[in-house]
């Protein structure tokens, strides 16, 4: 769903953290990745936008799993520093934030509804979805992934 250009806002749990988003947003996900699944304790339902639209006020915590194995790549995962609460993930090369849905998303004054646009990482799913959106085997090529889709 286009947005109009109003910002989106929300705070972590506690409120010490505020995530500020500007401008349209690229999609609205639904990623079933391990890797999401582990962060978030569900499937990630995110805001995926270009990483210069996204401001965070407050302290918060940058994690990044492959740097921590001493590998290149991954998200740098951001959390708020007193109640954890996830904020936002930054990919590999810094150009594009997924923005905790559960942040920005609702019927709060600065929130809007979730609309999700498609499913990524589908084939990593753990329980099938059919919702009629397209499902891809990692992303689109407009961000980032090789574009293929898989069966729903």
């Amino acid at each position: 769903k286009k947005q109009t250009n109003r910002a989106m806002e929300g705070t972590c749990l506690c409120g010490a953290a505020k995530v500020i988003v500007t401008g349209e947003p690229i999609a609205h996900i639904v990623c079933h990745c391990g890797d999401c699944r582990k962060w978030t304790g569900s499937v990630n339902y995110g805001v995926v936008v270009k990483h210069e639209q996204v401001t965070i006020e407050g302290e918060y915590d940058t994690f990044n799993l492959r740097k921590t194995q001493g590998a290149e790549g991954g998200w740098d995962r951001k959390s708020c520093s007193k109640c954890h609460g996830h904020l936002t993930a930054t990919n590999r090369d810094g150009t594009v934030d997924d923005v905790c849905a559960s942040v920005v998303c609702g019927t709060g004054e600065k929130q809007v509804p979730f609309a999700p646009t498609f499913h990524a990482m589908y084939p990593s799913r753990i329980k099938d979805v059919k919702d009629g959106l397209p499902k891809y085997k990692n992303f689109p090529t407009d961000i980032g992934g090789d574009g293929e889709t898989v069966a729903e």
